[in-house]
């Protein structure tokens, strides 16, 4: 049995919550720095108006802790999270596949 997240959070929203807000001498523009990246593209992570993508997720694996897969498992939840409030299912119907043959 799989349980769902309810509203799982975006992975910038977290990476903000975590590891810039609770800290004084930490920001974005200093994470960003560390990991190598333009501070506009850290902030559209940040942001939510760009996805983790699986060079982003090594970055963060590097520098702030954590493997790349858990931080790429972090964005799949929140992107089906949000595909299954988009998708409308009511019409489709499962293939019997033993009735196929």
């Amino acid at each position: 049995m799989t349980i769902r997240q309810y509203n799982p959070p975006h992975v910038g929203g977290l990476i903000y919550r975590t590891y810039i807000e609770p800290f004084d001498n930490i920001s974005a523009n200093s994470v960003a720095k560390s990991l190598g990246v333009a501070c506009s593209t850290f902030n559209r992570l940040l942001n939510g108006i760009s996805n983790l993508s699986p060079e982003m997720a090594i970055r963060l694996s590097t520098v702030l802790g954590g493997s790349a897969e858990s931080w790429m498992r972090l964005q799949e939840t929140y992107d089906l999270w949000e595909a299954r409030k988009k998708v409308d299912t009511k019409k489709l119907s499962r293939i019997d596949f033993d009735q196929v043959a």
